[in-house]
């Protein structure tokens, strides 16, 4: 029996529950392990198709998008992001037509037309991208606890901003313990207004900084230093792309929704390229990694500092869900269910605890203050691959137009072109550093 379809939220999974005796629909369910649903299967329209693509892709990843327009510089940055929007919207639509002639999840389209070996690199790839996304969370998560914790005590954090991750992390693994996804609809649900409440003040504080202060200093139109790593920021923040199939396969007429990428893609573009825009004009080179951290220390922003942290440990556990079944599903099997064993349940606990604690540990290890690096570096490594390679090469397998071939080896040609030099410029960054500006403290009992 498989799980039933629940009501439309934007991280709910239809995917095999093995703990409830469903090992014989394992592989009918999906084959990589999960497919992300928006809405029970043929019931969305396409009104209800373009609110829940805004979801998929307005989400985190546009916090980031100040700091790489810095790297990239104001002019480059906006050219580029309106080229990197073209180049994706392309690859998408290549993809809905791979899908459309094959069907089936990520992963399936890339079993049935190379194999299985193709579709262990899907996997992969979807595994540490989601992996990276938490990483990425958990480092914005302890930068921004450290913020409200050094505003509410006049400067004096209990201890450094780093070991919040642990803390977060420690609330996250509980919640990846829970098998039906279902159940935390309504962390979806806070998440996704939390996120929407930030972005809106945000917007408020940087336009208020540029009205009362004018643009911040040492703004540049281009950076040739660091533009690579503006690419990889920016493909971050195209982070839907897993979640576009089962937009598909949700509406009720799948042939209009390429018409909806269309106005989708168009909308999210003018959200990226104004938020990056407005945040790097406000505060210029002192841009942090998360524009969240540039807000002014007052009630309301220190709110929206908690409010995000909040969103992205209760996003957490969503985004690491392909991570945690596709990976105790290939340890485990569809056979070795909690329901026959208490120890298989636990050992299944183990392996969903080990998940988060990896990515905490990486968050760890890196630290906030090379938050824009790593940001960067998942873009390149885990994010390019799905957005530009795959779709070129399914499509590829599925057309006999020879024009739209050369579109498919042309795509893939620039994801393998672009992750070289990205990831060149990448660890170059990381080789190589930029001065940061010394740490300030700003509390709310300041004068």
């Amino acid at each position: 029996m498989q799980a039933a379809n629940p009501p439309s939220k934007k991280y709910e999974v239809h995917t095999a529950h093995y703990e409830d005796g469903s090992s014989n629909d394992v592989e009918k369910a999906s084959s990589d392990g999960i497919s992300i649903e928006h809405a029970p299967e043929g019931t969305a329209g396409t009104g209800k198709a373009l609110f829940m693509l805004l979801k998929a892709f307005v989400g985190t990843g546009v916090i980031f998008l100040p700091a790489s327009f810095k790297n990239g510089g104001l002019g480059l940055s906006i050219g580029l992001m309106l080229i990197l929007a073209i180049i994706c919207l392309i690859s998408f639509q290549l993809l809905i037509a791979a899908h459309s002639a094959v069907g089936g999840s990520y992963g399936d389209i890339g079993l049935k037309l190379y194999g299985r070996v193709c579709r262990y690199f899907v996997l992969f790839f979807l595994v540490i991208s989601q992996m990276g996304f938490v990483a990425s969370y958990l480092m914005f998560i302890s930068e921004n606890i450290h913020l409200v914790a050094e505003a509410l005590s006049n400067c004096n954090a209990p201890f450094d901003s780093k070991y919040w991750i642990w803390i977060a992390c420690g609330i996250i693994i509980p919640i990846c313990w829970v098998r039906k996804i279902a159940r935390l609809s309504w962390c979806a649900v806070i998440a996704d207004v939390f996120i929407l409440f930030g972005l809106i003040c945000v917007l408020y504080y940087t336009g208020a900084q540029i009205h009362e202060h004018g643009p911040g200093p040492n703004i540049i139109a281009l950076n040739q230093r660091d533009f690579g790593l503006m690419i990889g920021t920016a493909t971050f923040s195209f982070e839907g792309i897993g979640m576009i199939i089962s937009i598909v396969e949700g509406m009720k007429e799948p042939r209009k929704f390429p018409k909806v990428l269309n106005i989708g893609m168009v909308i999210v573009t003018v959200i990226f390229v104004l938020i990056g825009t407005i945040g790097y004009i406000a505060y210029g080179e002192n841009i942090a990694a998360s524009v969240v951290a540039n807000l002014a220390t007052e009630p309301l922003s220190v709110t929206v500092q908690l409010l995000y942290a909040i969103a992205m440990i209760l996003t957490s556990p969503f985004m690491l869900w392909p991570p945690l079944t596709i990976i105790e599903h290939g340890i485990f099997g569809p056979k070795r269910s909690g329901q026959i064993s208490i120890k298989w349940k636990w050992l299944k606990n183990l392996v969903r605890s080990i998940i988060p604690i990896v990515c905490a540990a990486v968050s760890f290890g890196v630290g906030a203050k090379n938050l824009d690096k790593f940001v960067s570096l998942v873009g390149i490594i885990a994010c390019m691959p799905l957005c530009f390679i795959f779709p070129g090469l399914f499509h590829f397998k599925i057309t006999s137009n020879r024009w739209l071939r050369i579109i498919d080896v042309l795509l893939v040609l620039w994801g393998v072109g672009i992750i070289i030099y990205t990831l060149y410029v990448n660890i170059s960054s990381w080789i190589h550093p930029s001065e940061a500006a010394p740490a300030q403290c700003h509390s709310l009992y300041s004068n």
